[in-house]
């Protein structure tokens, strides 16, 4: 289908963003990562450089001042994995909640939305059984309805893997399109010509196609331009969006398609390829100020231009399917190919055979007793596999497990097997996630991730089950090997795995330390998927807690007893009793097996204790600061070390304090002596103490955004921003303002209407956060 010079092009980038389920499935908290450093995992590292990047891209003047903020994803075509939404909706709320605006927009725009489903954990869905293909499926359909209000009219494949039996249930499901690689095609339909053989060449580009399933079914698919693919990707197109939309034009005078699009991993957008949101923000200006190009989405243009022509698909090594990351089809996710990433000489991926199954051997038992339990907890009131499709809204978090299961029965232990069972069968799924295979290594991050949601799924079924689940998983493993001798084989990782604290145990430790550190106000009764539901301290060495697993609505009596309450040896005795079990559980906890996560949670209630003073402590330490720093002034030597060592820690203390409590309403009265310890420290206080100065401002601009976006902006928060920023920055210090700049926007471009009395001040406050645009 061709244009004539003056036609715009259509244009579709598209992202996959996705990320696997990093939680611990004991407790449903993601431990700490330190490779992710300065983050606390990477779910976190990647959505500071990309996701959150992307819902307020920065567009800059010549000068670097902000000329607008862009939600990129108005006119990218993407999808989220559900399980990344579902962390994202926990813990950053804005972030999600512009990605859900972003989709709402496009359909105002274009009559569909940029949005498209994914299946749900990213399991290669060629090789699943059909049954364990339709979970994924429905699941990812049916989170994406909940999350976006509409339904879905495309699916990302995982790695884009797609076979026959694919097609046909994605054609079952109400699927229309999706988006696949050139080179997965072998053969296509011409109206005019008959069928072609590609014979290496790639699909074209620029017109969708019919796929036809085994049993006749057929649904649409978009084959994306390659060279765009891998220049995005790979090529560092995204360095200069001038050069990148010169590229666009190239390939448009060339080709003269009606469609041009391409599909890359949506993390190139700023986490693989720094500041490459604001490349894609700057290629969204041109685009729309200019005539060549118009931003449009998959399902808008299907609409427009059906597809009439048969693609036909490579069949893939052992007809298992193909995908866009296996030259082979499918094979780098159960046997070694030779696809992989990283790795050293001599390395070799045969673990992966063994390793799938496994996986395999266990989801058959799993499937089994699944379908027995729940036929003999409700009889025939609902089939079985209808009870595990519409549990996608509890997998998603969309829906708590309790108000769930009410709709099928109100006695508590049913209630209590029936999550248990669907808690099993979630994390069998988990355990297939597809990064586990993608590497070089068994004893790799994904892979372990895998293992543990199978032994979690082995946890939870054994109950059921008169075989050994366990012991069948473990020998099975054992023939899955790693490449370095010490790391030994899938068994030696499950082993080790299963020496961590079992998630009851955790949260039962958490919330004695937290009572016994944290002051009152900072008590906490949830941890992960626990909440605690009654705490008594019985005397100086035993505490007794209440805990509910709100996911398996198992309850437990937990008695928490520290032998040696005194001493600075952190030990605790756990005496675990499930109720309705007549078991006991002792679990002795030494130091080493706190979780690196839980700690830093009680240092910062510790610093928050640290960190209290009221405002007659604040002003008596400005006092004493003034008076330090007045007598030491033309002194040759640092009079009383001791002295001035106690001042710049109660400084700090102080600042944070102000901070702790609400900037706001401590500030008026406060200012003078902020400004008046800042100097202190800035004179007195060596490098690592400015450098906690600056963390902290960091951390309060932060939070201080995240509460404008949510409360709104007046002239109390901008008053104090102005003299905040005013007296920190004559003391040589620059916060990092993304948050505040974040949160402002929306009123210096009237996307949020502001008071008429608030303007000027806006507008002064635009001018400090680097803006160039300003309310007229």
């Amino acid at each position: 289908m061709k244009t004539n010079k003056r036609d715009k092009t259509s244009l579709i980038l598209h992202g996959h963003f996705y990320q696997p389920p990093r939680e611990n499935p004991q407790t449903g908290l993601i431990g700490k990562q330190l490779t992710a450093s300065p983050f606390p995992d990477w779910n976190e590292r990647i959505h500071a450089d990309c996701y959150k990047a992307n819902s307020l891209s920065r567009y800059l003047s010549g000068v670097r001042r902000i000329l607008s903020l862009t939600n990129n994803y108005a006119y990218l075509s993407f999808n989220f994995g559900p399980t990344l939404l579902s962390w994202m909706e926990k813990y950053h709320r804005n972030t999600y909640r512009l990605i859900l605006e972003a989709d709402k927009q496009s359909k105002e725009r274009l009559g569909f939305g940029n949005a498209i489903a994914q299946a749900y954990n990213h399991t290669i869905l060629p090789l699943c059984t059909e049954e364990d293909a339709r979970v994924q499926i429905r699941w990812g359909l049916e989170d994406f309805a909940q999350r976006f209000s509409r339904k879905a009219d495309g699916i990302w494949l995982p790695e884009t893997a797609i076979s026959p039996m694919v097609i046909d249930i994605l054609a079952e499901e109400g699927v229309s399109y999706v988006i696949l690689s050139p080179w997965q095609c072998r053969a296509i339909e011409d109206k005019e010509k008959g069928r072609i053989d590609l014979e290496g060449r790639g699909a074209p580009y620029d017109r969708p196609f019919l796929l036809q399933g085994s049993k006749g079914k057929t649904i649409s698919a978009f084959f994306y331009n390659p060279q765009l693919a891998e220049g995005i990707s790979f090529g560092h197109y995204l360095r200069d969006a001038d050069s990148l939309y010169q590229r666009l034009v190239a390939i448009k005078q060339e080709d003269k398609p009606s469609l041009l699009h391409t599909a890359t991993d949506g993390e190139i957008y700023g986490h693989h390829e720094p500041y490459g949101d604001m490349a894609l923000s700057a290629l969204i200006k041109k685009v729309e100020e200019r005539d060549d190009f118009t931003f449009t989405n998959y399902a808008t243009y299907l609409k427009d231009h059906p597809a009439t022509e048969l693609a036909y698909l490579h069949d893939g090594e052992e007809a298992k399917g193909t995908s866009w990351s296996c030259i082979h089809g499918v094979s780098r996710w159960y046997k070694d190919c030779g696809c992989h990433t990283g790795g050293e000489e001599g390395w070799n991926q045969k673990w992966r055979t063994p390793l799938r199954l496994a996986f395999d051997n266990l989801s058959k038992e799993i499937d089994a007793i699944f379908t027995n339990e729940v036929t003999k907890a409700l009889g025939n009131a609902i089939d079985p596999k209808e009870l595990l499709y519409q549990s996608s809204v509890v997998v998603s978090h969309l829906k708590d497990m309790d108000s769930f299961l009410s709709s099928y029965t109100n006695d508590a232990e049913t209630k209590h097997t029936l999550a248990m069972l669907l808690e099993g069968q979630k994390y069998k799924h988990f355990s297939y996630t597809s990064c586990g295979w993608f590497f070089n290594d068994l004893a790799g991050l994904e892979p372990k991730q895998n293992i543990a949601y199978a032994l979690m799924a082995v946890d939870l079924y054994n109950p059921f089950s008169k075989k050994d689940l366990l012991g069948q998983l473990l020998e099975d493993l054992d023939k899955a090997k790693a490449n370095r001798k010490q790391d030994g084989s899938g068994k030696t990782l499950a082993k080790e795995i299963l020496k961590n604290l079992p998630g009851e145990v955790e949260a039962a430790l958490f919330f004695a330390l937290n009572r016994r550190i944290a002051r009152k106000q900072d008590y906490a009764d949830t941890y992960g998927w626990f909440q605690l539901e009654s705490y008594t301290e019985e005397n100086e060495h035993a505490d007794k807690l209440l805990v509910t697993n709100t996911e398996t609505l198992a309850q437990f009596i937990c008695t928490a007893r520290d032998p040696n309450p005194k001493q600075a040896t952190l030990e605790y005795i756990m005496e675990i009793h499930e109720r309705g079990t007549d078991t006991v559980k002792t679990t002795k906890i030494g130091h080493n097996q706190i979780p690196l996560r839980m700690r830093d949670q009680l240092f910062d209630q510790i610093d928050r204790s640290v960190c209290t003073l009221d405002y007659e402590a604040l002003r008596r330490l400005s006092k004493d600061v003034f008076h330090y720093a007045t007598l030491a002034k033309n002194v040759p030597y640092l009079p009383m070390g001791s002295l001035y060592e106690e001042l710049i820690g109660c400084s700090l203390s102080s600042i944070k304090s102000l901070f702790i409590y609400g900037s706001l309403d401590k500030w008026d009265e406060y200012k003078q002596d902020f400004a008046l310890m800042l100097d202190f420290l800035k004179k007195y206080g060596k490098q690592p103490d400015i450098d906690l100065v600056a963390s902290i401002f960091h951390t309060e601009m932060t939070n201080l955004g995240e509460k404008i976006q949510e409360d709104g902006l007046y002239e109390r928060n901008i008053r104090f921003i102005l003299e905040f920023l005013q007296i920190v920055r004559e003391r040589g210090f620059q916060p990092d303002l993304t948050a505040l700049q974040n949160a402002v926007y929306p009123y210096v471009s009237m996307q949020k209407q502001p008071k008429k009395g608030d303007i000027l001040s806006i507008n002064a406050l635009a001018k400090e956060l680097n803006f160039d645009v300003y309310i007229s």
